[in-house]
């Protein structure tokens, strides 16, 4: 069992203690009543579960939930051929070159391992239409690139993802405070990250992969955390234009998980206790840092299970208000020329601060009127809204002018009573009357989980354009029996456009 540097402390202190003079059993000793509580071996105990977690261990339940993080992560992918940014970091990757390991989804390059996992992840948020939190665009493909290159099973890879995805998970719960801020102040912390630090989850989860021992998975963690980008998430959040780099930069990230995980297999070391006293947290300023919220309930609670996938290619912020919007039109068969004004109220959402002036397509994915507009329009939600024919549409321009936001009074307390929910009121003037609808929870979540029909059906239409139907027909079966599949690679094949 790996030691952290004040329970080391602690021991030498007590052999040199013992050498001195004669001791009575600590047992014996009561102990100080203003004695420090023992710290929590983090580390330790995230390691032992990388190492020890086997794919026999899973519930049936479990393996069907990564069956669907894959299906929706791999489908945003290739749908992110589409935009910009994807195509510029598909760009630079390749031309970098290197041993062919592994694929770029929708594109027929193989790359490195650490190439293909940059490309890779940011294809996969590149419309931000992945799943919250924001750990499969780091997940999903830092450990599919080692996976490709170790030519490992369906298994393997499905054990590993889940074992990025719980410690992952549960990083970002015991060091964000993100949203319950903003429900509280109407702005985010000056200081925040959105899953960065998923990189130390995404490591340990390859650690799993390659058999790494108990030190080089340790290493492993160590070393990503001292890869782990700084916390910009509020500079980035107050510029306009909204920047391709967005609030996590995940091919980065993605590519550290890999970088770490391979040099601490060929005996590169660093800190391995990372996640204890003196470790991340401290040197990462998380200032909300609960270090018994990164093992709670590990191996026995499983995260997978309460993924809120994204039925609309936007910041999760703003999904209930659509709904909202979708339901009015369906409704009562709302027409844009009919409309008069729209008033929106939700959450406080401070990620974009022009949201008028959509000019590009981040601009597009963190705009309240843009995308209720398109709504409103009965248009798709999904990755076609980002087209630039979409984003250009002179008739889309003259709705967003109707159409006014703020914050719903009563969504902080709703908030703070359930973190699941997203409170949302949305009004439409039409035909000299009121439209009004109201949610508590936006679709996808999980008090409204989106069906494995649901998720087919994203997925289907996210790779329309990229592949064949029958390749896209291939890729659905395989990863519906992804744990059968004697090499991984066989999915990424069937995933090239």
């Amino acid at each position: 069992m790996l030691l952290n540097r004040r329970q080391m402390l602690t021991a030498t202190a007590a052999l040199t203690a013992g050498s001195a003079m004669r001791v009575t059993a600590a047992a014996e000793v009561p102990p100080s009543a203003d004695a420090a509580p023992a710290a929590i071996p983090v580390t330790a105990r995230i390691v032992d579960f990388a190492r020890s977690l086997t794919f026999e261990q899973l519930p049936s339940e479990v393996v069907a939930a990564a069956r669907r993080y894959v299906l929706d992560g791999l489908g945003c992918g290739v749908a992110g051929i589409h935009t910009e940014k994807g195509r510029l970091a598909v760009g630079l990757v390749t031309s970098l070159g290197g041993t062919p390991e592994a694929r770029v989804l929708g594109t027929t390059a193989r790359l490195s391992a650490t190439g293909a996992a940059f490309a890779n992840a940011e294809l996969i948020n590149a419309l931000d239409f992945d799943a919250v939190p924001h750990i499969p665009p780091i997940a999903i493909p830092s450990v599919l690139a080692v996976a490709e290159k170790m030519r490992a099973s369906g298994r393997q890879f499905i054990t590993a993802l889940v074992v990025a995805h719980e410690i992952a998970a549960r990083l970002w719960k015991a060091s964000s405070q993100m949203s319950a801020t903003v429900a509280q102040t109407g702005r985010t912390p000056e200081v925040f990250a959105i899953n960065q630090e998923s990189i130390i989850a995404c490591a340990a989860g390859i650690a799993n992969l390659l058999a790494l021992t108990e030190t080089q998975t340790a290493n492993a963690m160590g070393l990503a955390g001292y890869y782990c980008p700084p916390q910009a998430s509020h500079y980035w959040e107050t510029g306009t234009p909204k920047s391709m780099v967005k609030y996590t930069p995940v091919g980065w990230v993605s590519q550290g998980a890999v970088t770490a995980a391979l040099l601490a297999q060929a005996g590169f070391t660093a800190a391995t206790d990372i996640l204890d006293d003196e470790g991340f947290a401290k040197f990462y300023g998380l200032r909300n840092w609960r270090p018994e919220g990164a093992i709670d309930a590990l191996g026995s609670d499983w995260r997978i299970l309460s993924m809120n996938y994204k039925p609309h290619a936007c910041c999760g912020f703003l999904h209930s208000q659509i709904d909202c919007m979708v339901e009015l039109v369906r409704e009562h068969g709302l027409e844009p020329g009919e409309i008069e004004s729209i008033h929106s109220l939700s959450m406080p959402f401070v990620a974009n601060p022009d949201q008028m002036n959509v000019r590009t397509q981040e601009d597009a994915q963190f705009s309240i009127p843009y995308m209720l507009a398109v709504a409103a329009h009965g248009l798709p939600t999904d990755a076609t809204c980002q087209l630039p024919e979409r984003l250009n549409d002179p008739a889309i321009r003259a709705t967003m002018k109707k159409i006014t936001w703020g914050t719903h009074p009563e969504a902080a307390a709703t908030k703070r009573a359930n973190p699941q929910s997203f409170l949302a009121r949305v009004e439409v003037r039409a035909r000299g009357r009121s439209f009004v609808k109201e949610r508590l929870y936006a679709k996808g979540g999980a008090a409204l989980p989106m069906s494995d029909a649901e998720l087919e059906e994203k997925f289907v239409r996210n790779v329309a354009g990229v592949l064949t139907s029958a390749a896209a027909s291939l890729a659905g079966e395989l990863i519906d029996a992804l744990e059968k599949l004697e090499d991984v690679s066989e999915l990424s094949s069937a995933l090239s456009g």
